[in-house]
């Protein structure tokens, strides 16, 4: 089996520089082929939380995501910010949107989000054990509504497509999966 190239960075320029996004175009080459420009999506890490209280409910977010225009429901997350340990920023962020702490946090999986065009990844959490601890604390942009559902309800909720959002399904399925060990 024949070796994929592996192409080289000849020039880089940032065409937007932002915390949140930057988007670099890189001119690369390779063995065989000529130069060409490929751009890549530069975002921080971000994590995604399944938490799960005591009796079973599954801690769920409905909130507006711009790139859809809709109000989509989800499981908990946010962005790792700089220094912070993506276990850290689980428990922070399941904190700050929902009012919930959990018992236990354990990671399910690190994936990158799409590494034909960005450079992040995402963690995956399953938070156990979780309670209402407070209320939440949300930041200036963030309009979040709680809604908890039942564990057995989860997979239907993703095949008809009330949870839609891939990252959150994988998590959930992770989770699934690792609570039915």
């Amino acid at each position: 089996m024949d070796k994929p190239a592996s192409w080289k960075t000849i020039a880089a320029s940032y065409l937007c520089k932002h915390p949140y996004l930057s988007v670099r175009k890189d001119t690369r080459t390779a063995p065989g082929f000529e130069s060409h420009d490929f751009f890549v999506l530069e975002f921080p890490d971000w994590v995604n939380i399944v938490a799960v209280t005591e009796d079973n409910q599954v801690i769920l977010v409905r909130q507006f995501r711009h790139g859809l225009e809709e109000i989509t429901l989800e499981i908990p997350g946010g962005v790792v910010d700089p220094g912070e340990e993506p276990r850290l920023t689980a428990a922070r962020e399941l904190a700050e949107e929902t009012g919930y702490s959990a018992g236990e946090i354990q990671l399910l999986s690190s994936v990158s989000v799409n590494p034909a065009i960005q450079n992040n990844r995402c963690h995956l959490f399953l938070a156990t054990g979780c309670r209402q601890t407070g209320g939440q604390a949300l930041e200036g942009t963030e309009s979040i509504a709680v809604q908890l559902a039942p564990l057995a309800e989860l997979a239907e909720l993703m095949e008809t497509g009330a949870i839609h959002h891939s990252l959150n399904c994988l998590a959930l399925n992770l989770a699934l999966s690792k609570l039915s060990a």
